[in-house]
């Protein structure tokens, strides 16, 4: 079983799930990304109404909706940027080829067709 965490809210005067907000006498440091703070501050609604104050409610939700953010495709966008400027330079020789017999084959096709 996991365990939880929990704070008290003095806005509904009872206990609840997740971190307390944070306090402004915690410094400046960069702790809260490695906790629910940014989330316990700021929580969000996603699109179907879902409350989302928790990094774990957050991991859940993309899990059952089969999600994922853009940290996953670290470097993928550069490798597609300079993949995209060789093919354009010429310099990606596998579609280059490729290229070459495609349009040889329809310049062969429209000259049989123009011979009939």
């Amino acid at each position: 079983m996991a365990r939880k965490t929990y704070h008290y809210d003095s806005d509904l005067k009872r206990m609840v799930e997740g971190p307390g907000p944070r306090k402004a006498d915690q410094g400046s440091g960069d702790s809260w990304r490695f906790s629910d703070r940014a989330y316990s501050d700021k929580p969000f609604k996603a699109h179907d109404g879902t409350v989302i104050d928790s990094r774990k409610k957050h991991r859940e939700y993309m899990k059952r909706h089969e999600l994922t953010t853009m940290d996953d495709y670290t470097g993928t966008w550069q490798k597609a940027q300079r993949e995209r400027e060789a093919f354009y330079k010429g310099e990606h020789q596998g579609v280059r080829r490729e290229r070459k017999e495609d349009i040889a084959r329809i310049i062969h096709t429209l000259e049989n067709r123009r011979g009939r």
